[in-house]
């Protein structure tokens, strides 16, 4: 009956949502062969972190400029056209780098690969807005987070087992070797080019634009907001994922690396970044329940900052059991959270703001995280992880008190104006006041209860609620 009812839910998507699935699922296969494989690629090229943390931030800075302009790309080409340039550019792009192996060519290709990732990720959250229904959309974004978490777990064991593989299919490739890495990462690469397919396939997604020309003609005025209020609760939302970006800037580059510092083979962190997208895509099911379950700020609170206490540990016990829980956990933290704030942001933000805020805070996320893994890099060629570690706790932690402390006290919030920032007790407690208001009470209690049955009525009585008051006498 369950699996009847998620099938159900999943066909009542419409067609382009359930293809856009599609995309999300291929694209990401390709993408996770390529953020297990390239660092060690790179390493087997004689670079080192502090160069690692450089081609990363080449590729971060062009997705947060990328991000910037989404908006007016889409406004120009349509939302279809510019996800197809995106995949061709983002799949050929990994190929040139496969295929470099000297600092400026993969400077470059770093810089254009970044450019389709800024599209990839930044597309998902207007589309579902744009083609899936209003009371669809969190469950939408959960299964598509879920979908690309899922698809990134098998690129990261195609990406595990490739290089062993073509060093043993094809002569003269060795395990470890560039040869082995550079094989896997254009094999990576066609498979995630595969992902054009379901958006040829598209309707009404597809010729997107004239959908946009017509629509906005048509629409209704929005409704009256302050304007200053709006820009800040944006401007927050988009400094949240700055600093929260900062952080992780300091450590996801350089994951697979530290952990073959620990021991790990490549076949291991392979598995292990499978298991990390596994466990992401199954719990993260989980979140429209969490936020039903607790509202989206408190939900939030308690997702991203699950994963804080393993860092921590980290930089005392830098052990290799650790090291594994605590990427598991992270990007369970990272599936989950990235719709619900997502949702939440979208209901609050007016109809203008809503349409850019997601690449304002792609621009700021690639941002931080280009700054930050220069520094990373810098600092753990220096002085070892513990202090990135240390980093990506504090700015996390920072991140999370910012939105929570923000957005708890916001109007529209307190006025409960905003269902899923509400707890499901809040709601059910809201309801209840709602009730009350409009059908009044007797003796506390609602009428037709029990607690009311106790109670005469007052419209029976004289003087009851529909008599004529009784003038007073002296």
């Amino acid at each position: 009956m369950h699996v009847r009812r998620l099938a159900d839910t999943y066909l009542n998507f419409g067609r382009d949502v359930r293809l856009f699935l599609a995309y999300t699922l291929c694209a990401n296969i390709g993408f996770g062969v390529f953020m297990l494989i390239f660092n060690l690629y790179v390493y087997a090229l004689d670079f080192r972190e502090d160069a690692i943390g450089l081609f990363s931030s080449v590729q971060t800075f062009t997705m947060a400029g990328t991000a910037l302009i989404l908006g007016t790309l889409i406004n120009r080409l349509g939302l279809w056209m510019v996800v197809v340039i995106g995949i061709l550019l983002y799949g050929l792009s990994s190929i040139g780098l496969a295929l470099s192996t000297v600092s400026a060519p993969l400077l470059l290709f770093s810089g254009t690969s970044g450019m389709g990732l800024a599209i990839i990720f930044t597309a998902t959250m207007p589309f579902i807005i744009e083609y899936g229904q209003h009371a669809d959309r969190t469950t939408i974004a959960t299964v598509a987070f879920s979908i690309a978490a899922l698809s990134m777990t098998l690129g990261s064991l195609i990406g595990g087992y490739a290089p062993i593989l073509f060093a043993t299919l094809i002569p003269g490739i060795d395990a470890g070797s560039p040869a082995a890495y550079r094989s896997a990462l254009i094999a990576g690469s066609v498979l995630g080019l595969a992902s054009i397919v379901p958006l040829l396939r598209m309707g009404d997604a597809r010729r997107s634009h004239r959908t946009r020309k017509v629509a906005t003609s048509q629409a209704a005025p929005e409704p009256v907001h302050d304007a200053k209020q709006a820009r800040t609760d944006v401007g927050v939302f988009v400094v949240v994922g700055l600093i929260t970006a900062v952080g992780a800037g300091l450590v996801s580059p350089f994951y697979n690396v530290y952990l073959q510092s620990l021991g790990a083979s490549p076949r291991e962190i392979g598995l292990i970044y499978a298991a990390g997208g596994i466990a992401a895509a199954v719990i993260g099911l989980a979140a429209p329940w969490v936020s039903r379950r607790y509202g989206s700020l408190n939900a939030v609170v308690m997702i991203r900052g699950s994963s804080l206490p393993f860092y921590l540990l980290l930089v005392f016990v830098p052990w290799y059991g650790v090291a594994v829980m605590a990427h598991i956990v992270r990007q369970v933290s990272i599936n989950m959270a990235w719709p619900v704030d997502s949702t939440f942001i979208s209901e609050l933000a007016p109809g203008k703001l809503r349409a850019l805020v997601f690449g304002w805070r792609s621009a700021a996320w690639n941002l931080g995280i280009g700054l930050s893994s220069i520094v990373g890099g810098w600092l753990i060629v220096t002085t070892g992880y513990e202090v990135t570690f240390v980093g990506f706790v504090l700015f996390t932690a920072a991140a999370i008190a910012l939105y929570y402390l923000y957005y708890r006290r916001h109007p529209k919030v307190a006025a409960g104006e905003i269902p899923s920032a509400l707890s499901s007790k809040a709601r059910a407690q809201r309801a209840i006041r709602d009730t009350e208001d409009a059908v009044g009470t007797v003796g506390g209690a609602l009428p037709g209860t029990k607690g009311a049955a106790s109670h005469p009525d007052p419209s029976a009585a004289p003087g009851g609620a529909d008599s004529e008051p009784i003038a007073e006498t002296s």
